[in-house]
């Protein structure tokens, strides 16, 4: 018990300190619709608001189990959310009575909120695929309900993208999104009407790296991995991405040493240890 309390010191500290050095504020880039048409994550305790920030941060850089750490920290503040269940669902082991739990206090939680949060919350009924519930491409039907209700929400878009049928199409939305949260710059009805999302930069950076990759633009690839670690160098994920691009090209040399580096970034990262023992046997 102790040595949770520990990592969980530790990654709040972690957070804290990549959230000031990019200027980042909770408040300002998580919830800014004005509209009161968006997915209704807030709480009334400031801490749980801080924990469940944090952990879509995490999230969407692929860091999940620090996403575990901070989504199960902000249920403990306030148990009364349904987001943290919905992602800590998708986190479960498949068919299990914790995964069970998640999904009816999600559906619990969320009885009294607006149409976009159970339109959220009903990802969970969508037939299982890679990514489930929030990159589910079966799920692309309601992101686009919620991005219907409430244009302007920037994970609404970065899912409503991330789950476009094609990577082709994928690609196209995100760019848009990117340059909308880059340059403030798009059509109006979308843009933010407030906060800061910049922390979405980097792991949009993550995700063309891979698109582009599968559609076979390798150097195009190469240069959005090196984008994300520009932009995310305290991460572990940047460093584990550009690993796979050098293992999935042969450069095993290459591979190792940012593999390595995500290790160093974070000890307990486990899928940089299993490439490596991968590499040795080679």
């Amino acid at each position: 018990m102790k040595n949770l309390y520990l990592l969980i010191i530790l990654l709040i500290s972690s957070c804290q300190n990549y959230n000031h050095n990019n200027n980042l504020e909770n408040q300002q880039w998580s919830f800014d619709s004005s509209t009161g048409d968006y997915i209704e994550w807030q709480s009334d305790n400031d801490f749980a608001n801080e924990m469940t920030n944090a952990g879509f941060v995490h999230l969407y850089n692929f860091e999940y189990d620090k996403a575990t750490v901070f989504f199960e920290k902000a249920l403990e503040y306030d148990p009364t959310l349904f987001g943290p269940h919905v992602v800590l669902a998708g986190f479960s082991v498949e068919g299990s009575d914790k995964q069970k739990m998640h999904i009816d206090k999600a559906k619990e939680n969320v009885m009294d909120n607006n149409e976009t949060s159970k339109l959220f919350v009903s990802l969970l009924d969508v037939e299982r695929a890679p990514f489930w519930p929030l990159g589910n491409k079966n799920g692309h039907e309601i992101w686009k309900k919620m991005r219907e209700i409430e244009p302007k929400g920037k994970l609404i878009h970065y899912y409503f993208a991330f789950t476009k049928p094609t990577n082709e199409e994928a690609i196209g939305e995100l760019n848009i999104l990117l340059k909308e949260i880059v340059s403030n710059e798009g059509d109006s009805k979308s843009l933010a009407v407030s906060g800061n999302h910049s922390f979405m930069e980097a792991p949009i950076y993550n995700t063309l790296g891979y698109l582009n990759y599968y559609i076979g633009e390798k150097t195009i690839s190469k240069e959005y991995f090196e984008k994300y670690i520009e932009t995310y160098p305290n991460g572990h994920n940047p460093y584990d991405s550009m690993g796979e691009f050098y293992f999935n090209e042969g450069d095993m040399k290459n591979a190792k040493s940012f593999y390595s580096k995500a290790i160093e970034m974070y000890p307990s990262v486990s899928n940089a240890k299993e490439m490596i023992k991968k590499i040795d046997a080679l």
